[in-house]
């Protein structure tokens, strides 16, 4: 399954931003929940960052992601309790796959979201595999409006509370420092009751 992530794979944890927005990500991510014992699902994983830092305190970990190049970068990591899982985030995936037998305490996306095709679509699918009091954060760059490269703040509060999330708390993260300037990043929390 070939897709345009594939190409950047072999070179991605070689860019200081790639593993910098990580670092980011994992500090913002223990500030807002405990990952202790919680079965997690790292949406869009790319090469594994992420779930490479959560996987001393998570239960254990699915990595979905849909660039198999991606994939196969996290495979080399040999992380035990993590599961990759090559393939999009659809109903047809979590109604047939093994991995998505069990609801998940925690659903993270990292600069996942606003490449989406329907992030409102995908958004109600990470939804109904939460079990209750399980909690979705995901992070992206900020858009200056709608339309726009990344997600805006009312974009992510209405998507979020229109499939359901309560206590949905959106804010500005962190900045960074990119090629195209100093840009910040947004957290979107939904909680499912």
């Amino acid at each position: 399954m070939a897709n345009e992530w594939d190409e950047y794979a072999k070179t991605w944890e070689t860019e200081q931003a790639t593993s910098e927005f990580a670092s980011h990500v994992f500090e913002q991510l223990i500030k807002q929940t405990s990952l202790k014992g919680k079965h997690v699902l790292d949406f869009g994983c790319g090469t594994g960052l992420l779930s490479q830092k959560m996987v001393y305190a998570a239960k254990d970990i699915v990595a979905l992601d849909s660039s198999e190049a991606m994939i196969e970068q996290l495979d080399k990591k040999e992380l035990a309790n993590v599961e990759p899982v090559v393939d999009e985030l659809t109903r047809g995936l979590v109604a047939q796959h093994p991995a998505f037998r069990n609801q998940f305490d925690i659903v993270v996306a990292s600069s996942v979201c606003s490449f989406l095709p329907s992030f409102s679509e995908t958004a109600d699918v990470i939804y109904s595999i939460l079990d209750n009091d399980g909690v979705f954060i995901h992070w992206d760059w900020v858009a200056e409006n709608e339309g726009g490269f990344g997600l805006t703040q009312t974009k992510v509060e209405h998507v979020l509370t229109s499939v359901g999330f309560e206590d949905v708390s959106v804010s500005v993260a962190f900045e960074m420092d990119t090629k195209q300037g100093k840009r910040s990043v947004l957290m979107g929390v939904g909680k499912k009751r």
